[in-house]
């Protein structure tokens, strides 16, 4: 998805001559780092200074069969984001395939694999006119140019500013820009509980799932739809109330009842629209962090409500890194894939509010 270009008036320039500068320069485009995904950024014309250009960030394609209309995709839509008005598009692109390595799989394999997606992006590219300076895959720490496969070694080049800063870094960073967060060091934020808290929460769990399969047998599914909506509506307000007034979490019985009441799309469009968001925030992550093994399958409705307030409160890596979490569990979830689309667009949280501030009214919440 475009993104504004970075630094539009540096105060020290950063200067990308060389493969390893555009490899360094990679994580200050970004809030959190790109993982398994193709991003294509735009630069000047050969030979001639100016500033960056339009920055896209798309997921790479899982199956081979997917190469070559992935790249179609992404090249006109890269084309067609530069149709609006004060946009003109780059003399040149440079393309970054970010990938983990398949179970099993060395990094260089990896390079290898994804040869036929990178060959299928130039193309596409090369289709508008558009030339492609550099294609680049990273993958644990190391890289290989497809442009310029020679200047690297076989094994692949260490990604710079890793260890000790080099001049782009330092050049990012004097122009106000910070390096994008680890996902998996922001992920650690709603980690699943462990040992016992994390069988006490199973056992919790696998006794609420036992009691709505008890009261299924004696009542039709749409009363008990309805039912579970208002207890849990109940005892969200409840439960907010305490975080706000004592910062008191739910004990293991409470919170398997909210994780499976919200599983039930009005009850979490409800929760969408809670004015208490710090409370909020503080109880979604609690929630997130108890959907343990067995029952993980419940997550993707809290990591969405987590990711949810945390943009709200500004932390947009964590919000990220939230819906990609949400997403992974369950790729059908249609709300994380949604909230995820509406932040990489930078629409305006106060757009997102009003949407479902509109919504509860028009349910009655």
């Amino acid at each position: 998805m475009p993104i504004p270009p970075a630094f539009p008036d540096p105060k020290l320039p950063v200067m990308l001559r060389t493969s390893a500068d555009l490899v360094e320069f990679l994580p200050f485009l970004f809030d959190v780092e790109p993982v398994n995904s193709l991003v294509v950024v735009g630069l000047p014309s050969l030979r001639a200074a100016g500033h960056l250009g339009m920055v896209a960030r798309a997921d790479l394609p899982t199956s081979s069969q997917d190469f070559d209309d992935a790249a179609r995709d992404i090249t006109d839509d890269y084309v067609r984001a530069h149709t609006q008005p004060g946009t003109v598009l780059p003399g040149q692109v440079v393309l970054y395939l970010c990938a983990t390595p398949a179970t099993g799989e060395q990094p260089q394999q990896t390079m290898r694999r994804l040869q036929p997606l990178a060959d299928a992006y130039r193309a596409a590219f090369h289709r508008h006119g558009m030339p492609v300076l550099d294609a680049l895959c990273i993958a644990q720490g190391r890289y290989w140019s497809y442009a310029r496969p020679d200047s690297i070694p076989p094994q692949g080049a260490e990604v710079p500013g890793q260890r000790t800063p080099g001049p782009v870094s330092v050049a990012a960073v004097v122009n106000g820009a910070q390096r994008a967060a680890d996902p998996a060091a922001v992920a650690r934020a709603f980690a699943p509980v462990t040992g016992d808290r994390a069988r006490r929460a199973a056992q919790a769990l696998t006794q609420a799932c036992a009691a709505l399969d008890d009261r299924s047998a004696s009542t039709t599914f749409d009363n008990l739809a309805a039912e579970l909506h208002l207890e849990t509506r109940a005892l969200i307000d409840a439960t907010l109330t305490r975080i706000a007034e004592a910062e008191e979490l739910p004990g293991a019985p409470d919170t398997a009842r909210l994780i499976a009441g919200l599983q039930d799309r009005r009850t979490r469009d409800f929760a969408l629209a809670c004015d208490n968001h710090r409370a909020a925030h503080r109880l979604w992550q609690h929630l997130a962090r108890h959907c343990v093994a067995p029952h993980e399958d419940f997550a993707p409705p809290l990591l969405t409500l987590y990711g949810w307030t945390s943009w709200l409160q500004g932390d947009t890596p964590l919000a990220k890194v939230a819906f990609n979490a949400a997403i992974s569990t369950n790729p059908e979830y249609k709300m994380a894939s949604y909230l995820r689309a509406a932040l990489a667009q930078h629409v305006p949280v106060e757009e997102a509010v009003a949407i479902f501030r509109q919504a509860a009214a028009e349910a009655g919440y």
